[in-house]
């Protein structure tokens, strides 16, 4: 089956599209910007290694229980959680009208009775006054083909860090307009979480994930903790923990 466009439309944030070649379904922004893929067969299958690396925190063992989407996309990641941990519940945010309607009409994004929600909304009123409420929060956001500004801004980091649960884990999936954007960013997010942060880079890509810790992992017994959670999760937590090691040398943070 040849790559097909399956959905088109302008909006004031940029062009959507949507593109399915066999049983792999794309949105794109822009022509430019991946910013979901989904395995029409298998739910339990993210095909994109972006989407992959954001959930390289559950390497150490933690159990989801509430997760928040900062941008939903096209939820493929709530789609994910739902067919691989249906007791996770999880709230999806997304600014974007025709975006939240391609979520549920293209990808599937989980229905009201599966314990998510799409909220159409602006996440930086949405997370305002929510303390204790998320295990995980997912950043992944943009504007003009880069990472907005604000989201490594001190007020939205704070309200973050405030809306994570006790161990919870803020994952930031920024796409840097340049490296003084990333080390600007990078800064205000170690200053915001006390330096309990890792940095994780994409492999052939320009996304830098930094994942930010309101408590510090435990890291007794990390190769056993990673080896259950390939078995439990489907995800390539070894290829995960070397890169980490590599980005964040013995000294310069959490490791």
């Amino acid at each position: 089956m040849s790559r097909t466009c399956i959905y088109r439309q302008p909006t004031e944030q940029g062009q959507i599209q949507v593109w399915q070649e066999d049983n792999r379904r794309s949105l794109w922004f822009d022509d430019v910007i991946l910013q979901s893929e989904i395995d029409l067969d298998d739910p339990a299958v993210l095909p994109n290694p972006v989407n992959r690396a954001m959930l390289a925190h559950l390497m150490f063992g933690q159990q989801p229980h509430r997760v928040l989407l900062a941008g939903c996309g096209g939820g493929a990641i709530a789609r994910w959680f739902l067919a691989r941990s249906p007791a996770t519940a999880g709230e999806a945010v997304e600014v974007s009208e025709p975006v939240a309607r391609v979520a549920h009409e293209y990808f599937g994004f989980p229905g009201a009775d599966s314990g998510w929600q799409l909220h159409l909304a602006d996440v930086r009123e949405f997370i305002r006054n929510r303390a204790d409420c998320y295990d995980f929060i997912l950043v992944d956001l943009e504007e003009n083909q880069y990472s907005p500004e604000w989201v490594s801004s001190d007020t939205f980091l704070q309200n973050c860090r405030a809306a994570l649960a006790p161990a919870g884990v803020l994952t930031l999936n920024l796409i840097p307009d340049g490296p003084n954007h990333y080390a600007r960013a990078l800064a205000n997010i170690r200053a915001a979480f006390q330096r309990k942060t890792l940095c994780l880079p994409v492999e052939n890509h320009d996304n830098q994930l930094v994942i930010a810790f309101r408590d510090s992992p435990n890291l007794d017994g990390i190769d056993d903790k990673i080896e259950r959670a390939a078995r439990r999760w489907g995800l390539p937590f070894r290829k995960f923990w070397q890169a980490l090691q590599s980005a964040n040398p013995s000294g310069s943070g959490v490791l």
